[in-house]
């Protein structure tokens, strides 16, 4: 099982063929997990009520990687550890991901994404973290 992070999800959508396929195939299999920010984040693309609930439905029947005040907890720690590195790095790092990061170490599963944030949270982390796609490969 793998958390699959909104890049994920989204560049499937783009770039379709066989990593679509081989993603729709692991969700229904019960392969890909999700949590409440991932969820905010797809739910934002929404453009009407009904494809709001449908998609609300549709994501809450995945298996779900809580997030509780440990996993902010475990967010800030990571991002006081990116702060202490030079360059501003805990700049470089969004705050969903995070949460999301967090909370697919907690639930000791990897992300999968295509975001090169995951890659310096599991610097600091040392978690798994796995690319949708080779880096860079899914431009379009």
């Amino acid at each position: 099982m793998e958390l699959a992070d909104t890049s994920a999800w989204s560049w499937t959508r783009v770039v379709g063929g066989d990593i679509r396929e081989a993603f729709d195939e692991a969700v229904v299999d019960g392969e890909i997990a999700t949590c409440d920010m991932v969820r905010l984040e797809l739910l934002y693309s929404t453009q009407t009520a009904g494809e709001f609930e449908s998609l609300r439905s549709d994501l809450g029947a995945l298996p779900d990687c809580p997030i509780g005040k440990p996993h902010w907890e475990r967010a800030l720690d990571v991002y006081e550890q990116l702060a202490r590195k030079a360059g501003l790095h805990h700049r470089a790092v969004k705050h969903p991901d995070l949460l999301i990061a967090a909370a697919a170490e907690a639930a000791g599963i990897p992300v999968v994404h295509f975001d090169e944030d995951y890659d310096l949270i599991a610097r600091i982390t040392g978690q798994k973290a796995r690319w949708l796609a080779p880096r860079g490969s899914l431009n379009t």
